[in-house]
């Protein structure tokens, strides 16, 4: 029979010291102690936590000797739903972070370039106009906004205790981890303490057996004993095949608990004892109500449900917003001939114009103040037409700048068809809805707790108990196997006594796996492993 030593489940880490937490840091468990770094730095820590795990995880391998908190550990990081449950921590610390970039500025940037075919232009019928060659375009733009509002006020508090809520979300999914791997843990060691008792009745049976064919070759006895004899024997070999194929079944699920498959030669090697509950089912319901993680887990939420709360309510208030922005465009013809005809085009004209104008004034002698002008300054030459070229040049960033644009608003709502009612009634009502989540959970935790240390204090007399029946059990199986080695006793009773025996040894093993199951479970409701007295 296993000796039986204390279950080891691993507590919760103690807190750094500096109230660190209560400032709204994150949790950093290093060397079985939970510090508290700042949030600048946490972010880096769990992108590089995720990515070592990751590389960690394809060479992850279980020991041979594998302890209850060697399991802890490699569920930790392993379990597919602790882990979704821990990814939930990103995003929560971007959501604070996205919450403080709120109040600054938003910035944007554009730019396009384009390509225009010379020809008609024309809509429908319509002709709009003509281009005689093609045209390359260019065009930027910058602009910066900036909005205050309520929602951009009460964000940062309602992002940080969500952020709080996931924090204490991983937390209470931690805790459930460790309880789920010590109960599969547990039931392992029960299967395998059970093939040990499998494998007694096998051997009892084949040492009745044995008794048996020397009084029947003897002729002391009937040659029915022995069929009876090998018939108890074959049905102890069928119930050590079922306890081996239910160890082999609880390997497989305390494999998918850890995330990694278990191999046949790996031992579970934690043991426990049995030791007598002297705890104080009020302590122990205060303590449960004090600082269960699943409890804090909900009273974060009732936090984060106040503060989305409170910022649906400043729906209520005005928004201001200011924005200004940068722009510049650039267009280049890219046929030369067409510029400089434009250019010779242009100087023609305005020699014509200057000229008419010459007539005009000749046409008025005396006028005051009014000379003629020499028209050959506005004609065509080489110089003005590379001028040109120079200046059709700005494809693609030599940009003409547009002038700079602000704006200022201020938007008071007046009236939104009662979305605002709506959504703060549902934020309210949701607060509300975490609240009697609470109380829900503190009325079940007092009931787990005062159950758990019932069956608790229950299971340990019944494993006195059914410690003595396994010594008389044990001892009456001798007695009668002498007994009936001398013929002064029938080969039924025994049987009987091999029955018994069996049974006393499989209650014992039931009481005693009993009393821890409920230990765990009391560990469990209380939210922290107890002291083992």
């Amino acid at each position: 029979m296993r000796t039986y030593r204390t279950l080891k489940l691993r507590r919760t880490p103690p807190r750094c010291p500096g109230g660190a937490e209560e400032r709204g840091r994150t949790p950093v468990a290093r060397k079985g102690r939970r510090c508290w770094l700042p949030r600048a730095l946490s972010g880096a820590l769990v992108v590089l936590a995720l990515a070592l795990t990751a590389a960690r995880l394809s060479a992850q391998k279980v020991p041979q000797r594998l302890t209850l908190d060697d399991a802890i550990s490699i569920a930790e990081a392993n379990n597919p739903g602790f882990r979704k449950t821990q990814n939930d921590a990103g995003p929560a610390a971007w959501g604070v972070r996205q919450a403080y970039a709120a109040f600054l500025p938003t910035a944007s940037a554009r730019g396009q370039a384009q390509y225009q075919q010379g020809g008609n232009q024309t809509f429908g019928n319509v002709v709009l106009g003509v281009t005689g060659t093609n045209f390359l375009q260019s065009y930027y733009s910058l602009g910066l906004s900036w909005t205050l509002d309520g929602q951009t006020i009460f964000g940062v508090p309602a992002a940080r205790a969500q952020r709080r809520a996931t924090d204490a979300g991983i937390a209470a999914a931690a805790f459930d981890l460790e309880s789920a791997v010590a109960l599969q843990y547990l039931a392992v060691l029960r299967d395998q303490d059970g093939v040990d008792v499998a494998q007694r009745q096998v051997d009892r049976a084949s040492q009745n057996l044995a008794v048996v064919k020397a009084r029947v070759s003897s002729g002391a006895a009937a040659g029915a004993d022995g069929l009876k004899a090998q018939v108890e024997r074959g049905q102890a070999q069928v119930a050590l095949i079922t306890a081996q194929r239910q160890l082999r079944n609880d390997r497989e699920m305390l494999g998918e608990q850890l995330g990694v498959p278990l191999d046949g030669d790996v031992q579970l090697v934690s043991q426990f004892k049995v030791f007598q509950p002297q705890w104080n089912r009020d302590s122990l319901i205060d303590m449960a109500l004090s600082s269960h993680p699943r409890l804090r887990a909900d009273r974060a939420q009732v936090s984060a449900a106040r503060a989305t709360a409170r910022q649906a309510a400043s729906r209520y208030f005005p928004s201001v917003s200011l924005s200004t922005g940068w722009a510049g465009y650039t267009q280049q013809a890219t046929n030369k001939a067409f510029v400089l005809s434009s250019v010779e085009q242009g100087a023609a004209n305005a020699v014509l114009a200057c000229q008419q104008d010459n007539a005009l004034l000749a046409a008025i002698p005396g006028y005051p103040g009014v000379t003629s002008r020499d028209c050959s300054q506005y004609a065509y030459t080489d110089a003005k037409g590379q001028a040109y070229l120079d200046k059709n040049n700005q494809f693609p960033f030599n940009f003409t700048k547009q002038p700079l644009s602000v704006g200022l608003s201020v938007s008071i709502p007046i009236f939104t068809g009662f979305q605002r009612q709506q959504q703060v009634s549902q934020a309210n009502a949701a607060a509300d809805d975490a609240r009697q989540t609470v109380r829900a959970e503190q009325l079940t935790l007092r009931t787990k707790v005062t159950q758990a240390y019932d069956a608790l204090t229950a299971a340990y007399q019944v494993v006195q108990l059914e410690k003595q029946n396994q010594a008389w059990a044990t001892e009456e199986l001798g007695m009668k196997r002498r007994q009936y080695e001398l013929g002064a006793v029938p080969l039924l009773d025994l049987m009987d006594a091999q029955t018994t025996a069996t049974q006393a040894d499989q209650s014992y093993l039931n009481a005693v796996y009993d009393f821890h199951l409920s230990l765990i479970q009391l560990d469990a409701a209380v939210g922290r492993r107890l002291e083992r007295q």
